[in-house]
């Protein structure tokens, strides 16, 4: 049974373009060793991304997320098992959200007026996850 589990994080310091390319070309490595896809989300210094694949391997994957540096506030949304993949051709996605206006992603506009701070979103992980689905389309992948 597939597995999935959604995170938010703070970046210690703000994170440039060349730093979230070199992070998203170590996942994707690891990732597609290991089977795992998803899609990450890069905002005014907060991070959200979701991992999809065997729960075992998902579970290694962000123990190691969890231990490195560059971010801390490391905050598990929702976790659970999932009959398929949101993001089946993807090692990881990433779409830098900071250059979206709420306008162009119709019915999420709210999103987009909170960072990807866990106290927001802890509340509704459904909102996250959906977060994450509206950006599928203008994801690199």
């Amino acid at each position: 049974m597939l597995f999935h589990l959604i995170y938010v994080s703070t970046a210690v310091s703000p994170r440039t373009l060349e730093d979230n390319a070199l992070v998203l070309a170590q996942a994707r490595r690891r990732n597609k060793r290991d089977d795992i896809t998803g899609m990450l989300l890069y905002k005014n210094g907060y991070y959200m991304q979701v991992l999809e694949g065997d729960e075992e391997k998902v579970m290694d994957v962000f123990a190691v997320i969890k231990k490195d540096i560059r971010h801390h506030s490391v905050d598990v949304l929702r976790t659970e098992y999932i009959q398929h993949r949101d993001f089946p051709d993807w090692t990881m996605g990433f779409t830098d959200v900071d250059g979206f206006d709420g306008e162009d992603v119709p019915g999420f506009s709210r999103f987009l007026e909170h960072d990807f701070d866990s106290r927001y979103f802890a509340e509704d992980s459904v909102e996250a996850h959906a977060m994450l689905m509206a950006f599928k389309g203008s994801a690199e992948t």
